[in-house]
């Protein structure tokens, strides 16, 4: 293989594609990069993993968005343009959900950003808030983005979520079994003294949000019905949150003043919405088809 071929080289993993050359580099570049955090956080100061693993997350679900948009008639060059206006407000949509729920008596604390405190549910909405605003003014469908955004939503909170692991946070009730202490049915916490082992929630979660990242890539690129990987990504991660987030310690679980979890009433609102958009977007369909059929005839 001479260098213009080595150039040109691609390959593709399950309909992705990647030039070899530039997939070197980039292997290149992220050890390289791995390996001066990792002496940081052993000889200089402690390394934010957490924000890594974050901005891993938004990366990985760029490229998603840039591969995937052309199948929806679009340039890729879109991805960039819905990056700069998901990113800032899937932030302060994050921020604002927590603040709202656990901090509306001491509003000031919402501007206290070092003290940590943010919600997935709060991210999606402001995210989708920004591209809403980003298609409105690049003129696109907004269905058909959102199609393309949903697997590479679910593949960056699949990512995302062992940001918790990290931080030691987001994991369920006390495995008090030693037959069930190891990973990944629990997980060994030390953070705050504990030492104990936990449900590993943030693992269930993220092997399920992988899981279905496959399916909605295949429903995206298979389905010409728009809106339906949209309304597959709200019925399957609502149904996984809501189960999941019965499982997580009191201290993980935001409230309302019901006392209910709201990530439990958000899923199930996520699962309604998407069952019925579902169940519609099929039955137009089948009228419309029923109505093709009977024109021919």
């Amino acid at each position: 293989m001479n260098k213009e071929e080595f150039n040109k080289k691609e390959f593709k993993i399950y309909g992705f594609k990647f030039n070899l050359k530039y997939t070197l580099i980039g292997l290149a570049i992220a050890i390289g990069v791995l390996t001066l955090l990792l002496i940081v956080d052993n000889f200089i100061t402690d390394v934010s993993w957490y924000g890594v693993i974050i901005g891993s997350a938004f990366l990985v679900a760029l490229f998603v968005a840039i591969q995937m948009l052309p199948t929806k008639g679009y340039k890729a060059e879109l991805a960039y343009d819905l990056l700069w206006w998901i990113f800032p407000f899937a932030i302060v949509g994050a921020r604002a959900y927590y603040v709202i729920l656990e901090k509306l008596p001491l509003f000031w604390e919402a501007f206290e950003i070092w003290n940590g405190g943010i919600a997935i549910y709060g991210g999606i909405i402001g995210g989708a808030v920004g591209a809403i605003i980003c298609c409105l003014i690049k003129k696109v469908n907004i269905i058909k983005v959102f199609d393309v955004l949903a697997p590479c939503l679910i593949i960056g909170q699949a990512i995302g979520r062992w940001g918790n692991f990290v931080n030691q946070e987001v994991y369920g009730f006390e495995v008090t079994n030693p037959t069930y202490q190891f990973f990944p049915i629990a997980v060994y916490i030390t953070k705050f003294g504990l030492n104990e082992w936990h449900l590993a929630t943030f693992f269930y979660e993220s092997i399920w949000n992988l899981a279905w990242f496959f399916v909605l890539v295949y429903i995206c690129r298979k389905s010409k019905i728009h809106g339906i990987s949209t309304c597959v990504y709200l019925i399957s991660y609502g149904v996984a949150r809501y189960f999941l987030e019965g499982l997580r310690m009191k201290e993980f679980i935001l409230t309302n003043n019901s006392g209910i979890p709201a990530s439990q009433i958000v899923s199930i609102v996520c699962v309604v919405v998407g069952s019925v958009g579902l169940i519609s977007l099929l039955v137009a369909r089948m009228i419309k088809n029923k109505k093709l059929e009977t024109e021919k005839n």
